[in-house]
């Protein structure tokens, strides 16, 4: 029963200095940190890609349609050597993955997701307003579901067992993508 305890996620302070996301101010963040049993091995690429795109279809189409139709972010195609869920991935290292994805109401939207060490890993988003007052009002609704979510599905990625193969990931040799 600790064990399952120790596997759920905790909101944490947001990191103030992330070199990834640039000097520019952010204007939301919030961050989540969950424990990760010794054993898996897996990179944040892999982390992430399990979190997203393993989801349940529900789960994954509840989250698709508030990125595309909500937050109005341009996503790519789905989940490809660049992409993870449209998300553009700008950095994959072990350690760490970082996404970007672009609105003209939100503004510019960030998730790092960080294996800050071999037994925890931490989610953070990032929000940049590029419409202030819109942004606002439109993240007011989405925030209380992203704050279900992103937990969840972290949660749900540590507690997937590691399998096979990685599919889907690249290799940390390819660092940054422009």
């Amino acid at each position: 029963m600790r064990d399952q305890k120790a596997l759920r996620p905790r909101r944490v302070p947001v990191v103030a200095d992330e070199p990834l996301i640039g000097s520019d101010r952010f204007d939301y963040a919030d961050a989540f940190e969950i424990r990760v049993p010794e054993a898996d091995a897996r990179s944040a690429e892999e982390l992430a890609r399990c979190a997203l795109e393993q989801a349940s279809s529900p789960v994954r189409s509840t989250v698709r349609i508030a990125h595309r139709h909500l937050l109005r972010l341009r996503l790519g195609a789905g989940s490809s050597p660049h992409h993870l869920f449209g998300w553009k991935i700008l950095t994959s290292e072990p350690d760490v993955i970082h996404l970007e994805a672009v609105s003209p109401l939100l503004g510019r939207a960030v998730l790092v997701l960080r294996r800050v060490d071999p037994t925890r890993a931490v989610i953070t988003t990032y929000l940049f307003y590029a419409r202030p007052v819109s942004a606002r009002v439109v993240w007011t609704i989405a925030a209380p579901l992203h704050r279900r979510i992103a937990p969840y599905l972290l949660e749900r990625a540590v507690r997937r067992p590691p399998h096979g193969p990685r599919t889907g990931s690249r290799q940390a040799t390819q660092g940054v993508h422009g």
